[in-house]
């Protein structure tokens, strides 16, 4: 053998022994794209990437999980939730590296699962993250969250808290990442990678979420102005019941003096007649006025009754292990 041809097998195995080390070096990078070149995506599963807004890298982070949109029964067998209480609609199972979608049947939740899609890409997105990354990350999605918290999403943290200890900072990345806008220059950048239109995803939150928002609030009004008007028909039905207590004594004084000749003059028994009916007449006035408040105060019973079966109705058909196949 020449040396020419030494020196070229010498070349030849330094360079299959830096590729093999760079492979090694770069496993996940090489496992992410051959899984994504295995996966051929479903054209509602392209939709759901493209409606939430994903760039390239986001997309071509989604299809590396290999995403499923599945049945009640198929998701139940894949997600797990902590508390019965907590339905969830997309779980990503990290060991497997899959992301499972509810098909949640209910539109008038349209764009839930492009949300659900986007948040479960983040979870992939966050395991590949370097722990200097995470750090970083975790402070500005810690400063992010204490500038736009409220009740409801310190509910949620909590429970996350609560039921899966140690992935703060991951859900926080989901969760502020596709529900919330204007976090931040830092923040909004790292988010670019994922998304060539944040807006899209953020805006189909608000649309469903504003829902429910509606129906809470319409509940909260109805609500407290069943509670106002329990007290004034209450009030007015002490009211009434002593003003015909007291009038039905002076009907029967009237009467005993009536049958006993206690009024001097037809005249004064015709006065205190006369002051009796019309004093009648008021009080039947009232009674009419007060059972028209009573029929509105139920009116409004049932009507709040029926916003209240209309949100139930929306949160059920967000739990997968209440759904009917």
């Amino acid at each position: 053998m020449s040396k020419i041809s030494k020196l070229g097998s010498f070349l030849l195995s330094v360079a299959i022994l830096a590729f093999s080390g760079w492979v090694v070096l770069n496993r996940q990078f090489v496992l992410d794209h051959v899984r994504a070149w295995q996966f051929q995506p479903s054209t509602e599963i392209a939709q759901l990437a493209t409606n939430a807004g994903m760039s390239e890298h986001g997309r071509f982070q989604f299809y590396v999980t290999q995403p499923r949109l599945e049945s009640s029964n198929e998701f139940n067998a894949e997600c797990r939730r902590s508390e019965k209480a907590s339905p969830i609609l997309g779980c990503y199972k990290s060991g497997e590296d899959t992301i499972h979608i509810y098909n949640v049947p209910n539109p008038e939740l349209d764009g839930i699962k492009e949300v659900t899609a986007a948040h479960e890409m983040l979870h992939a997105a966050w395991s590949r993250l370097s722990d200097a990354e995470k750090q970083r990350l975790g402070q500005l999605l810690e400063h992010a969250y204490a500038r736009i918290k409220d009740n409801k999403l310190e509910e949620r943290m909590a429970y996350y808290d609560r039921a899966q200890p140690g992935s703060r900072s991951n859900e926080l990345h989901s969760i502020l990442g596709t529900e919330h806008a204007d976090l931040g220059s830092e923040l909004e950048t790292h988010y670019a990678r994922f998304f060539s239109d944040r807006s899209r995803v953020v805006a189909l939150h608000a649309k469903y979420n504003q829902r429910f928002v509606d129906l809470e609030r319409q509940v909260t009004t109805l609500q407290a102005k069943l509670k106002q008007q329990r007290a004034v028909i209450e009030q007015r039905k002490e009211n009434y019941d002593t003003s015909m207590t007291a009038l039905n004594e002076k009907i029967r004084d009237f009467n005993q003096r009536a049958t006993s000749g206690g009024f001097g003059s037809q005249q004064q028994f015709q006065a205190e007649r006369s002051q009796l009916q019309a004093e009648g007449q008021r009080l039947n006035s009232q009674k009419a006025a007060l059972l028209q408040q009573i029929d509105q105060y139920n009116a409004d019973v049932e009507k709040m009754n029926a916003l209240g079966e209309q949100a139930d109705r929306l949160s059920q058909s967000l739990d997968s292990q209440k759904a009917v196949e």
